[in-house]
């Protein structure tokens, strides 16, 4: 399936929850967690979230494994383009779980 324009953005937007979140190359966020972030702040619907994860995976910023999303290098590369239309707020303010290698 194609990539659409609007999924770049909507991939933007989840580097946007790892960058909130102060998230660094290797370190991992629970699906849940950053799927729940993405809906309460309006990013978009639960489908717009797979096609994000979708392209972030196949621009190599994101990989998932199981129930967990983990920032590549080259992702948190990206991630410091992004413009972060959510400072100051806490998407994740029910306390995310970090998996860190």
């Amino acid at each position: 399936m194609a990539s659409l324009p609007a999924d770049e953005d909507y991939a933007r937007s989840v580097l946007a929850i790892f960058g909130l979140k102060n998230v660094r190359p290797r370190e991992s966020l629970a699906v849940s967690d950053v799927k729940a972030a993405f809906l309460v702040q309006n990013m978009g619907r639960p489908a717009d979230f797979e096609a994000a994860l979708q392209h972030a995976a196949s621009e190599g910023w994101l990989t998932r494994s199981l129930d967990w999303i983990r920032l590549t290098t080259l992702g948190a590369e990206e991630m410091q383009t992004v413009s972060w239309p959510l400072r100051g707020a806490d998407p994740l303010s029910s306390g995310p779980r970090i998996l860190r290698h």
